[in-house]
């Protein structure tokens, strides 16, 4: 699912700038092969994934991994993320919401919609360039993550309850 072997392509949705650096740097010097793509608010982040969803869309433009903030101006991410996981075609992506709160009610939130980790900013750098690194082995290395979708999936919402099929006469007869 990469965009090249070993590399992983990241969609940060952060809105602070020095965060956004600081993850970067993070990255480059953690040695993590990336392509990070970065949006600073929640209706940015929703339009580049439903652009994802266009026929005409480069299929390598689909993120490896979604790193969230909660804390965004707008669209928060608490709405992002419900966006993400209620669309069938997006659900599959990988959300780890990276975020300053450390409020019991935002951790519970985003799991029950499924947030596929949730993690408290560092305090220090040298713990975000830890961060990185267990991010790049455990979903590049160890996890197996969903295929991208067939481009003729992608314009074509999956209808999560389809009308049950009727039998035809040739079949009941």
């Amino acid at each position: 699912m990469s965009t090249a072997a070993g590399e992983l392509h990241i969609l940060l949705i952060e809105d602070s700038r020095a965060d956004a650096k600081i993850i970067e740097r993070a990255l480059r010097e953690g040695a993590v092969p990336h392509r990070l793509t970065v949006v600073t608010d929640g209706r940015q982040a929703l339009d580049y994934l439903h652009s994802l969803l266009e026929d005409r869309a480069d299929p390598d433009g689909s993120p490896d991994l979604i790193l969230l903030d909660l804390n965004l101006p707008g669209i928060d991410g608490h709405q992002v993320l419900a966006q993400i996981k209620t669309d069938n075609r997006l659900r599959v992506l990988p959300v780890v919401v990276l975020t300053t709160s450390c409020r019991e009610e935002d951790v519970v939130q985003t799991y029950q919609a499924g947030a596929n980790t949730y993690i408290a900013k560092p305090a220090e750098f040298a713990r975000y360039r830890e961060l990185v690194t267990t991010l790049r082995t455990y979903w590049l290395d160890t996890a197996l993550r969903a295929p991208r979708l067939p481009a003729q999936q992608r314009s074509r919402p999956a209808n999560p309850n389809p009308a049950p099929r009727r039998p035809t006469d040739s079949a009941s007869g």
